[in-house]
């Protein structure tokens, strides 16, 4: 039959290790390709002509790129695991901080919490000079900014959060991946099957890319190797079920 596809797929990645299910239903593109590392043809005999052709080395890969920014998959990709509710520090700016003068001192007050008794107090030319911090107050170097104007601190503070630790040591594990998508009847344009295709044993690659840029989200793509799984020829399977 006929059929038309004209969607992306939803993905569902499973954790070979421990069970662990990865699923996304956002995703901007989902794609399967296959390769054959040896695939040549055999000549011979007068006018050599074509004998045969040898082949072998069949490589299945896949990739998908998802709409959203999921901490998940940055976690796949390296090997790890999410910490959750770890902690660490960062730095955190404050902007619009009006200076004013408490007799005779100028001074900005902050709403975070320095780790530390020095922060950073940056001028409306850009200039940045360190700074005394008691508490939330903010002592302004004499000479940096004057009363009325506005100034940003910068400075670092415990945070608790989910953590991805990218560690040179841990790569990615291996993971089983179904896309599902639907296929259109061509000529009622309804909903004619569910498209399933599975793989068995496939490893994310390592490289992995995050690009902030002005204006576009974030979409990170990631591509999977497919290879067999022990004692099996299959690497994987492409599924129509009809829709009742």
């Amino acid at each position: 039959m006929k059929l038309l596809i004209s969607d992306t797929a939803d993905a569902t990645i499973t954790r070979k290790s421990d069970g662990q299910v990865f699923a996304t239903a956002e995703t901007q593109l989902s794609a399967l390709s296959t390769t054959l590392g040896i695939n040549e043809k055999i000549y011979g005999s007068i006018g050599q002509k074509t004998l045969g052709m040898i082949r072998g080395q069949k490589e299945i890969s896949t990739n998908f790129r998802n709409a959203f920014y999921d901490a998940n998959f940055i976690a796949m990709t390296q090997g790890v695991s999410i910490t959750a509710d770890g902690t660490a520090n960062v730095y955190k700016r404050e902007e619009g901080l009006t200076v004013t003068d408490n007799a005779g001192v100028l001074e900005v007050t902050i709403i975070g919490s320095p780790i530390e008794t020095t922060v950073h107090v940056v001028n409306e030319y850009g200039e940045v000079e360190s700074a005394a911090v008691a508490t939330n107050t903010v002592t302004v170097p004499t000479g940096h900014a004057l009363e009325g104007n506005l100034v940003a601190v910068t400075y670092q503070e415990a945070v608790t959060g989910d953590i991805v630790t990218l560690d040179s040591t841990k790569f990615s594990e291996a993971y089983q991946i179904e896309y599902r998508t639907i296929a259109y009847n061509p000529v009622s344009n309804v909903v004619a099957k569910d498209i399933y295709i599975q793989l068995d044993h496939v490893i994310p690659s390592g490289d992995f890319e995050l690009s902030f840029e002005n204006g576009s989200a974030i979409a990170p793509e990631i591509t999977f190797d497919a290879m067999n799984s022990p004692n099996s020829d299959e690497m994987g399977r492409i599924i129509e079920v009809d829709r009742v």
